[in-house]
């Protein structure tokens, strides 16, 4: 007999061999394939005959392949052209940029193509999915003639192969399923049982029956993790004892006299959040996000100075050395004045033995470093607020390590660019949220735009231009030198082409990741000092560095970087009072490359860009949230679920409202997800 935890491969027709392939897909146990959920659905109860098939229309067509042959395109491009056949007529299917796949088509075979009808030399199908069928009635029973599932796959595992092997699991296994879900909440969304439910989301009748299986499972697996997430925040909260921090203190009333502006109504709201935690006897967790050049800095100043007030240390941490020293040289210039000591602690900068001791003796009152700060020799006297920015770049254990060196710290995330919302509640709802969504007064949105080869110059002279005005320009570059692999823009090869051509008349200077802290502080320095008109980089200045009179970005192949690459490369302009513009260049090669840069042009919130990145990567690639264990969801989708998690998390809190500790029968499954989601996230 087989078990949920059999290993997958005691399955007929799986083996060893399969097996390791299948945990590709993170199949071990035949309930991990059962819960291996399809992706898509396709209806093959209605077969088109080839002489009914209509452009526009997407259809199922069951034919013989008559020929198959490869054209080659323009460029390294080519397309796979194959004729079918059925007892109607004959039509072609197309596939543009994977011409290999002539040579899977034998003549003579029968096959089911589904795909959109377009046109190529008459009707064609455009890319369709196809099924060679294989003669066995029964065994094509499962893949035509229904409401087919479509599967995530991996390498040398077909479509039919995880229909059979699903099949199999659900006959052997699925009656053994527990019910997770109390009565009251299936009947109160109208859910099928969980056996009902597994049937119906593999094997439906009709599509429509399906997707409610699916919202079943979504809105199972979004509970687990809202009862995990603020399970773990009830526990946080009840269990420790933080510090209470005045708010009223000498150097916070001198830091807010020292500002010379008034903040945004954005920032006062989040400064008012920040002093009441720390007034609280409970240790704060807090999330703050904004844009770029929302102010975040100087909302955690208010922070900073309070917990001195106290003779408490604080500890911000940054993921690269570049953003910690312009954060180091930031505060120093803010709060030296005050009296206080900035101490910066790198992983490559000299003198780090004497700063350690600084730090443990207490005259360091700020400590600004990279995961150096985390290291066994590295000791506060009493550290009371840590600060991490770029929150998302660093794993979870490094920032819990770096709040252990306290006891029960304040403990303030930072991010630069806005999460999602979903991710919000889902990764980040165990600590409390600030959103600071307003821009400081006098800001222009940057205006962003796609230049197109035969406008280079055009672009070159505009530069010339703007240096001549005592405006600054960066141009980055995605690689360091030239690659024979990889048809990218190098940003040596760059600078020195075009600092001897079109910007011969104006100063250059070209900074990169290889080069040794020292000299990347020197360049930088003097372009902040306007020593320098165009900087040629590559992403190292992607955050942290602020020069308000630089005013044009330029980004060469713009398709290669990340929606919130960027995002984040364009806020390094518009910090001034003068109109800002991003030039984005290069040909796309890729749908969503075009997509990325259409996105740019149309939008300058982050928030707005935020979604859209989601959108096109998936939580599991979204700002490190593997760590959190969202890469391995098994039916919800933070993009199209948001519905289901508002639900899930008022439900999660009526419940830990009702059996704080889960311990009620009817929770105890959920109790033991919930645990499992928990120890993941630690």
């Amino acid at each position: 007999m087989k078990s949920l935890d059999s290993p997958v491969e005691t399955l007929s027709g799986i083996g060893p061999k399969r097996a390791v392939l299948l945990a590709n897909l993170g199949i071990t146990t035949v309930r991990d394939l059962l819960f291996h959920l399809p992706r898509d659905y396709q209806d093959r109860r209605r077969v088109t005959p080839i002489a009914e098939a209509r452009e526009g229309e997407t259809v199922t067509v069951e034919a013989e392949v008559v020929r198959a042959r490869q054209v080659r395109l323009r460029g390294r491009m080519s397309l796979a052209v194959v004729t079918l056949r059925d007892s109607s007529g004959e039509m072609q299917a197309t596939w543009f940029g994977r011409g290999f796949l002539a040579k899977a088509f034998v003549p003579g075979a029968r096959g089911l193509f589904t795909g959109p009808v377009g046109k190529y030399k008459g009707p064609a199908l455009k890319n369709p999915d196809y099924e060679m069928l294989s003669g066995d009635d029964e065994e094509d029973r499962l893949h035509t003639g229904r409401v087919v599932p479509i599967y995530r796959l991996t390498e040398k595992v077909t479509q039919r192969m995880l229909r059979r092997w699903a099949w199999n699991a659900l006959n052997a296994c699925a009656p053994e399923l527990d019910e997770p879900l109390p009565e009251r909440l299936r009947a109160k969304y109208k859910f099928p049982q969980v056996g009902q439910a597994i049937r119906t989301a593999h094997f439906p009748d009709e599509i429509d029956l399906a997707q409610k299986a699916r919202a079943r499972f979504a809105y199972e697996e979004l509970l687990e993790i809202q009862l995990g997430v603020l399970g773990e925040r009830a526990q946080r909260l009840h269990e420790e004892k933080g510090i209470r921090h005045m708010t009223n203190g000498p150097l916070l009333a001198a830091f807010r006299a020292s500002l010379p502006y008034k903040l945004t109504s954005a920032q006062a709201h989040a400064v008012d959040d920040i002093l009441s935690d720390l007034e609280s006897p409970r240790p704060m967790l807090r999330l703050v996000q904004g844009d770029v050049g929302s102010g975040k800095t100087v909302v955690a100043l208010h922070a900073i100075a309070a917990a001195a007030d106290g003779a408490h240390q604080t500890a911000v941490m940054a993921p690269t050395e570049v953003l910690a020293e312009q954060h180091f040289l930031v505060l120093r210039g803010m709060l030296e004045p005050l009296g206080l000591w900035v101490e910066l602690l790198t992983g490559s900068m000299r003198g780090a033995a004497a700063a350690r001791r600084r730090i443990l003796r207490g005259e360091a009152h700020v400590v600004v470093g990279t995961h150096a700060l985390i290291q066994e020799k590295v000791e506060f006297k009493r550290l009371g607020l840590v600060i991490i920015d770029e929150q998302h770049r660093f794993g979870v254990y490094q920032r819990s390590e770096l709040a252990a060196k306290g006891t029960n710290p304040d403990v303030l995330h930072m991010t630069a660019t806005p999460i999602p919302r979903t991710l919000a509640i889902t990764v980040y709802g165990g600590m409390d949220v600030t959103v600071i969504d307003e821009m400081p007064p006098g800001r222009l949105p940057v205006k962003t735009r796609r230049i197109p080869a035969d406008k280079i110059p055009d672009l070159y002279n505009y530069i010339v231009e703007r240096a001549h005005e005592h405006l600054q320009t960066y141009y980055v570059c995605p690689l360091v030198e030239e690659s024979d692999k990889r048809e990218l823009a190098a940003v040596t090869t760059h600078f020195h082409e075009l600092s001897a051509g079109p910007f011969s008349g104006i100063r250059t200077a070209l900074m990169h990741g290889r080069l040794d802290p020292d000299e990347k502080d020197r360049i930088m320095r003097e372009f902040k000092q306007g020593l320098v008109d165009v900087l040629f980089s590559t992403t190292v200045i992607e955050v942290g560095v602020d020069v308000p009179n630089a005013t044009t970005m330029v980004i060469e192949d713009a398709a290669q970087f990340g929606l919130t690459q960027l995002h984040q490369l364009r806020g390094r302009v518009g910090r001034g009072n003068v109109q800002s513009y991003c030039f984005l260049l290069g040909m796309p090669k890729t749908e969503d490359g075009a997509r990325r840069l259409d996105i740019m042009c149309k939008t300058s919130s982050g928030f707005e860009i935020a979604e859209e990145d989601l959108k096109l990567r998936g939580p599991g690639e979204f700002y490190g949230v593997r760590q959190a264990g969202l890469s391995d969801l098994r039916a919800a989708d933070l993009i199209r679920d948001v519905r289901l998690l508002d639900h899930a998390r008022r439900d999660a809190q009526d419940i830990l409202k009702r059996d704080p500790a889960l311990a009620q029968p009817q929770h105890a499954l959920l109790a033991q997800r919930a645990a499992r989601f928990r120890q993941r996230i630690k």
